[in-house]
């Protein structure tokens, strides 16, 4: 049977000029590689060499053969290439998305860029609520997404991992004559501000986070006359509509009327997970390690 190996030796000994030069490069004894090409000539039934010359040429068949095995040997080469890349995902569209809570900042964005050059991937992202992106990964809609726990879903079929946490603050309006001239503010003498967020009935996430610090503390909070649980509610506070407990990353998209104010005891941080299917393939977990890295190799802002 006509071997991959017999072809590549065969061009070897074309391109190299004689058998025994083929031979030392080939790291292979000049009679192994005489007795494979004697093989090969015997199964193809014409003579490859003419070997009445003291250097060797190729006969009129070997050289037609030559040409065409080597356009064919490139060819399957490339072949195998891509192969390769789809096996190791290079090339691949992966489908990312982000709760609204958190910010699509800069160092997200330069870990991003890293991952999709080290990886050979590129990425569309798209926002989703925590809860929204659990089932989408589950369903395979999503590959990977960034969530901010607590969940309500249960993550039994979920892999995660943490990316960072941040300290959370409150966000109020500049001139908001309560909070004048203060730097931090205990978190139960918000109990009597309005709220531009609340927590949802069926999800988790941030205003579910903020609502429970307040009940931790021994009250409820008061709903402002319009809220949201998205971005927006920056621009409620902006209005001066009410406050809202935001994480750190927030500082970058504040308006400028609205400052953050640190909180006092100092609540436990807010995690940022990435999350991905236990059924996923390989390479999807292997991508979420390695945008963790990418992450947290970022130079730090000087």
């Amino acid at each position: 049977m006509k071997t991959l190996k017999q072809f590549q030796y065969f061009i070897a000994i074309v391109e190299h000029g004689s058998f025994t030069a083929a031979s030392e490069h080939l790291f292979i004894a000049q009679s192994a590689l005489s007795r494979q090409i004697k093989i090969l000539e015997d199964e193809l039934e014409f003579i490859l060499f003419d070997r009445t010359e003291k250097k060797i040429q190729l006969t009129p068949a070997g050289q037609s053969f030559y040409q065409k095995l080597k356009a064919h040997l490139i060819q399957l080469e490339s072949s195998i290439e891509v192969a390769q890349g789809i096996a190791q995902g290079r090339g691949r569209c992966l489908q990312l998305a982000h709760s609204s809570s958190i910010v699509l900042d800069p160092p997200k964005i330069q870990a991003l860029q890293s991952l999709c050059q080290q990886q050979g991937i590129e990425i569309e992202i798209n926002t989703l609520s925590s809860e929204q992106q659990i089932g989408a990964v589950l369903n395979g809609s999503i590959d990977l997404g960034l969530i901010r726990p607590p969940v309500l879903h249960p993550m039994t079929d979920i892999s995660c991992i943490e990316l960072y946490a941040q300290p959370l603050f409150a966000a109020v309006h500049k001139n908001h004559p309560f909070f004048q001239n203060k730097s931090s503010i205990g978190i139960d003498e918000l109990s009597g501000q309005k709220f531009v967020s609340t927590p949802h009935a069926e999800r988790g996430g941030l205003s579910y986070l903020a609502a429970n610090l307040c009940l931790s503390h021994g009250f409820h909070p008061q709903k402002a006359s319009i809220r949201s649980r998205k971005m927006s509610q920056l621009a409620l506070v902006d209005a001066g509509l009410g406050i809202c407990l935001v994480p750190e990353e927030f500082r970058s998209i504040l308006p400028d009327s609205v400052k953050l104010i640190a909180l006092h005891p100092e609540p436990l941080p807010s995690k940022v997970c990435l999350i991905w299917s236990k059924n996923a393939d390989e390479f999807i977990g292997k991508t979420a390690e390695a945008f963790q890295r990418c992450y947290h190799a970022r130079p730090e802002p000087s």
